[in-house]
């Protein structure tokens, strides 16, 4: 990668988890996608498209949220027109409990701006 993208997704993240849609919305391409680490059985239920449709989804997981995620050990690589976050998450739902999970997010950009945000979880403790 040519240009380091650090600033990009720390202003990503802030707009993205602010319910901040319109600069979100500046950040990304206009066919973003956002792909679940979990949904229904479909894989087309866990792919949200847009800054709309995408900030949604932060707000209704925080909603579920009996304890705050806490995140650790979070690090960054960059491959190509990638990056990879891998961090531990913790936290608790109110519906099915509480979860610790090791996660990677894969980034990809289209020329400086994101064109999808693919999360996966792995359950260390159930």
């Amino acid at each position: 990668m040519n240009h380091d993208k650090t600033p990009h997704l720390a202003a990503f993240s802030k707009a993205f988890n602010s319910n901040d849609v319109a600069s979100t919305e500046t950040l990304m391409t206009a066919e973003f996608v956002r792909i679940f680490y979990e949904g229904a059985d479909s894989l087309d239920d866990c792919i949200l498209r847009g800054a709309t449709a995408a900030c949604a989804a932060v707000v209704d997981r925080s909603e579920q949220l009996k304890v705050l995620i806490h995140f650790t050990e979070s690090q960054q690589y960059r491959y190509g027109n990638r990056t990879f976050t891998t961090y531990l998450a913790q936290g608790e739902f109110h519906t099915t409990g509480p979860f610790d999970v090791r996660a990677v997010d894969v980034y990809t950009f289209q020329g400086s701006k994101l064109a999808s945000k693919d999360t996966y979880w792995k359950n260390i403790t159930s």
